[in-house]
């Protein structure tokens, strides 16, 4: 088989990088809030999360573009860096990867078996993206998180996905967790491509990463002076600016919820589907486990489908499941809907005043002490 016959091949093969993932009911969800609940289940990508389709998309279009002998450098998040490591390997490219030096040894050992180069730089993410933006070469390509076009196109892939798995019936809503902005991205440029334009996309971060849901209340992209969230994956100072402009054009609500509370979804989910999830993951499992998506969607119907993106399980050990488990079993309910703070007790939504919403065991005691 002569060269070309190789490349072509290779190219074939590149389409592939992403998976089909199943949509699985869940009946234990969907009869506690009457309607049908569905997993679309992200988490099994060859990387362990939904990254996958974007980087895998980015990668193919670099690899497209420029050929093979260019090398990725990315230093932007877990499930990024897993991405783009593993689609080094499936391309036949070489990559550097940079993560913070306290990285999990799991994380590290896993982007050393796909064949890229690590370095460990820094004292957080941030730290790490911007020392791997130094190394950036002239036969380099710079992977992005979130904000690129072809992230936002591999991403829309789920969503034609969804179309054929619920048989062209559009949904009554899709919860997607909110990091950086690409998956939201993707997520609604696919709803408009396929003409599900009146399709809501509830929009999670946490209470310590809302960076989306301030820009929205703000009407402008915000930045986060601090970042304050286990959920690593959503930690993100601030959004795409094409998340701000779609939110514009797309029903999207942006909703915050506690660290307690995907914490708490993280272990409910594992117990009852015996998958686990990171806090990311949590967040939008969270809606449902507390039955706030009612208060959020409350036209909901038994014959209502309400589809939950599982987006990954990379950024979790079982050590951690277990300090979950210790430290925020049943927290309480307090979310944010756009600038307004609630806290629900009694099947009802009551707004929270002079509360620190970062400060999950402080809302406990504060509640506690109001009782």
């Amino acid at each position: 088989m002569d060269d070309s016959s190789d490349d072509e091949q290779m190219f074939m093969d590149l389409q592939t990088l992403h998976v089909p993932t199943p949509l699985i009911h869940s009946t234990k969800l969907s009869v506690k809030l009457d309607s049908n609940i569905y997993f679309k289940m992200e988490n099994i990508q060859p990387s362990g999360s939904v990254k996958m389709r974007g980087i895998g998309n980015f990668c193919y279009k670099a690899v497209e573009t420029r050929g093979t002998d260019i090398q990725l450098v990315c230093g932007s998040g877990v499930n990024t860096v897993l991405a783009v490591a593993y689609c080094a390997r499936q391309l036949k490219i070489s990559a550097i990867v940079v993560v913070p030096k306290a990285t999990h040894p799991s994380i590290c050992e896993a982007i050393r078996l796909e064949g890229s180069q690590l370095i460990l730089f820094g004292e957080s993410w941030i730290a790490a993206d911007s020392h791997a933006r130094k190394l950036v070469k002239r036969n380099c390509v710079y992977v992005p998180s979130s904000d690129h076009d072809d992230i936002w196109q591999g991403h829309s892939s789920i969503v034609y996905e969804l179309k054929a798995q619920l048989q062209d019936n559009p949904p009554a809503a899709i919860i997607c967790p909110v990091g950086g902005g690409g998956l939201l991205n993707g997520v609604i440029t696919g709803l408009q491509e396929v003409d599900w334009k009146e399709v809501p996309v509830i929009a999670v971060e946490t209470h310590g990463s809302n960076a989306f849901q301030a820009s929205v209340v703000a009407g402008k992209l915000v930045t986060l002076q601090k970042i304050t969230t286990i959920a690593s994956s959503l930690a993100s100072e601030t959004v795409c600016a094409k998340s701000l402009e779609l939110s514009l054009i797309h029903p999207v609500v942006p909703f915050a919820v506690s660290d307690a509370m995907a914490a708490d979804a993280v272990r409910q989910f594992a117990e009852d589907n015996k998958v686990l999830v990171e806090p990311a993951c949590g967040a939008v499992l969270s809606l449902c486990y507390t039955q706030i998506i009612r208060d959020i969607l409350p036209s909901l119907e038994p014959g209502s489908d309400v589809i939950v993106l599982i987006t990954g399980g990379s950024d979790i050990t079982l050590s951690q499941l277990d300090e979950y488990r210790k430290k925020y079993h049943k927290p309480p309910v307090i979310v944010k809907s756009g600038s307004e703070v609630f806290l629900k007790m009694d099947d009802k939504l009551s707004h929270v005043r002079d509360i620190d919403t970062n400060d999950p065991m402080g809302i406990s005691r504060k509640i506690a002490a109001t009782k």
